[in-house]
């Protein structure tokens, strides 16, 4: 991975995203029931032991399908995290990356911006929908192959079916 500095390009935005990260704090067995949700969280560093980053999991416990599922990079240099990707479940109006106010009460993924984090906007502020999942259980292996997990079967040991069972429900292919 090339030296990280304080300007966040969207090249930069990527790479954090996709570089290769191994789990340092794995996940609770259960989630842990707070504020009308059930949630849980992991801690992550690059494959190269340079960079952290943190995994938020939320799940609404009377609408399952309410979820979210989050990475944060947790800069060295700076205090804080950024909000580097969020999948979120169907809900509310939101401004859409062609600023035009979209109705996604179908699932989306938020994922940060250069010109939101130089305007001092949350930098996850925009989304896109997807047609990728539907629920959380769908969610989760595409997320975590996202963010490119090493070894994420270790601690979510269902993750393969479950992508296996959704993709193939959908007619698509692992790429």
């Amino acid at each position: 991975m090339s030296e990280m500095s304080n300007v966040y390009t969207t090249e930069k935005i990527d790479e954090l995203i996709s570089c290769p990260k191994a789990i340092t704090e794995p996940p609770k067995k259960e989630m842990k029931v707070e504020n009308g949700h059930k949630r849980n969280d992991m801690e992550l560093t690059s494959k190269d032991g340079k960079l952290m980053f943190s995994v938020f999991l939320r799940v609404n416990i009377d609408f399952p399908e309410n979820f979210s599922i989050g990475l944060r990079y947790l800069p060295e240099e700076e205090r804080g995290s950024i909000c580097l990707l969020i999948f979120n479940d169907p809900h509310g109006v939101f401004e859409s990356y062609g600023k035009i106010p979209t109705s996604h009460f179908v699932p989306h993924i938020h994922k940060a911006k250069t010109e939101n984090i130089e305007a001092g906007l949350r930098p996850e502020k925009d989304g896109e929908l997807t047609e990728k999942f539907v629920t959380y259980e769908q969610a989760l292996p595409y997320f975590l192959q996202t963010i490119n997990v090493i070894d994420a079967e270790v601690h979510f040991p269902n993750i393969t079916q479950n992508t296996l069972d959704f993709l193939s429900e959908a007619g698509n292919e692992l790429h």
